[in-house]
């Protein structure tokens, strides 16, 4: 009994074993193909990538089908399907970015590799503004603190403006940061060089830039060539040359007339007493040190023919007074919307700083200029009244200080992206955004809601007012994408929907 007891287990053991070793055969079969069709996956991404790099004609061939139909690589059979990743549409000529997926099936096994790719696109379009769409633009921080206010410089009237772009260059939306107590509207944030930072589909008043903008260089110091002293010069009458000195102050109460280029440079501090006033008529006038200057409750007014540049070398501290065009150079200037009209221009009025400088407007000074000083750190407080542009390493608004920017030249958001909205199916920027009046009312309309930013704007009682355009909901945009509508195909049914919405409205 034992002996046959024995023979059973025996048999039933061999019976077991030769059962598993013909399921575990195929198994294993089954993984070695698996494992093979992973690799001839990545191998067709790679020689897809590569056959992309490779060609000049590489979105007609996929057009076409020619670039992306089945092939055999190894044993296997690929497919594979190239997407822009950032519209998840065919690739045009303007992509930056493409996403790759390959399928290989291997006796019936199928496996997907899938990666995202930069590439630099067909077209090198140069940019179309020279950072004018900024109001404020930042290498490193912008914070807006206190009861400071940053606000879009719109009409008079009221009515809609052109939109509010704060610009940061390290590509890290926390750049940018306004405490509860300070006051922003309609203010869009612009990531530069946003490559290595994820984040969400279509992100709520932040645009990402892929690629760095090109180097900001601050407004050329012309050199005196004449006037040069080694004694400290002090200035109580319109100066009739050029001035090189170790220093200079521009005495209490002087009134000086400038009809002509000069320039006024001073190897140390420079200052500006109380009480004094320059009017520029004509010509350009340079206040430069290499140290401090100082401009301490004085007035320096600019007519339409004239230019004002001032550079800090290691400090340019302004307080209080006024300094700006001739018709905005004091509070009485402003309208009942509190601020001044939109038709003053900024730009004749350059502040500037040098590396490590740090520049400084304080007290009730009334400023209407562009500061341009990328490797200078701007700080506005108190009761200052700010009207113009900023570019500079940090940018600091606080205490109760007001700043009323707006965009140079009538340049509206969205310019410097390579794609988008605001051009055609060939790549050129809409007709809307290239009149030559891009600041009226029916334009800016136009232009934002083409570019689907929010228009903001100042009423008569001074309140603020945020008109934002009806979004279109993310679950219609993407069921159009998904569809495989064009891009015009897309940019007329927004116009469709709005228009409906409008009449609902």
């Amino acid at each position: 009994m034992l002996v046959l007891v024995a023979l059973a287990i025996g048999l039933m053991m061999v019976a077991t074993f030769l059962d598993g070793r013909r399921e575990s055969v195929p198994v294993s079969a089954r993984i070695s193909d698996a494992a093979q069709a992973r690799r001839t996956a990545d191998s067709g991404l790679e020689l897809i990538f590569s056959s992309i790099l490779a060609s000049d004609d590489w979105i007609d061939e996929l057009a076409s089908g020619s670039l992306d139909a089945p092939f055999e690589i190894a044993d296997g059979r690929c497919t594979a399907r190239v997407l822009d990743a950032m519209t998840n549409l065919p690739p045009t000529e303007g992509t930056l970015r493409i996403r790759i997926a390959c399928t290989a099936d291997i006796d019936g096994l199928a496996m997907i590799a899938e990666e995202t790719f930069d590439i630099s696109p067909l077209i090198e379009r140069p940019l179309d503004i020279a950072f004018g769409e900024t109001a404020l633009l930042a290498e490193s921080q912008i914070r807006l603190e206190d009861d400071a206010a940053l606000l879009a410089w719109t009409g008079s009237s009221g009515g809609p403006s052109a939109p509010l772009v704060v610009g940061t260059l390290g590509g890290d939306p926390h750049d940018f940061s306004v405490t509860d107590a300070a006051i922003t509207a309609g203010c869009e944030v612009v990531m530069v060089d946003a490559r290595g930072y994820e984040m969400g589909e279509d992100p709520a008043g932040i645009r990402l830039l892929p690629d760095a903008l090109p180097a900001i260089a601050a407004p050329a110091i012309p050199l005196a060539r004449e006037g040069r002293t080694e004694a400290a010069v002090v200035i109580d009458d319109t100066p009739e040359t050029d001035i090189d000195a170790p220093s200079i102050r521009i005495r209490a109460g002087t009134r000086i007339l400038i009809e002509g280029d000069r320039i006024l440079h001073s190897r140390g501090d420079f200052r500006i007493e109380s009480g004094a006033t320059i009017e520029v008529a004509r010509g350009t006038l340079v206040i430069d040190g290499d140290g401090l200057v100082s401009i301490k409750d004085a007035e320096i007014a600019v007519a339409p023919t004239g230019r004002l540049l001032i550079r800090g070398g290691r400090e340019l501290r302004i307080d209080d007074g006024g300094i700006g065009p001739s018709e905005a150079t004091d509070r009485d200037a402003l309208t009942s919307a509190g601020m001044l009209p939109v038709d003053v221009d900024p730009k004749p009025v350059n502040l500037t700083g040098g590396p490590g400088s740090t520049i400084v407007l304080e007290g009730d000074a009334m400023v209407t200029a562009v500061v341009i000083a990328p490797d200078a750190k701007i700080r506005v407080e108190d009761d200052v009244l700010l009207h113009g542009r900023i570019v500079a390493d940090v940018i600091e608004i606080g205490g109760h200080a007001v700043v009323y920017a707006a965009p140079d030249d009538g340049s509206v958001v969205g310019l410097t992206s390579a794609q988008g909205p605001h051009r055609d199916e060939e790549g050129d920027l809409l007709d809307v955004l290239q009149t030559e009046d891009r600041t009226s009312d029916d334009a800016l309309e136009t232009i934002a809601e083409e570019l689907e930013t929010p228009v903001v704007s100042l009423d008569e009682s001074n309140e603020d007012t945020a008109r934002r355009w009806r979004r279109i909901p993310r679950e219609v945009r993407r069921g159009w994408r998904q569809a495989g509508l064009s891009r015009a195909e897309i940019r007329m049914k927004r116009r469709e929907w709005r228009l409906a919405h409008r009449r609902d409205s």
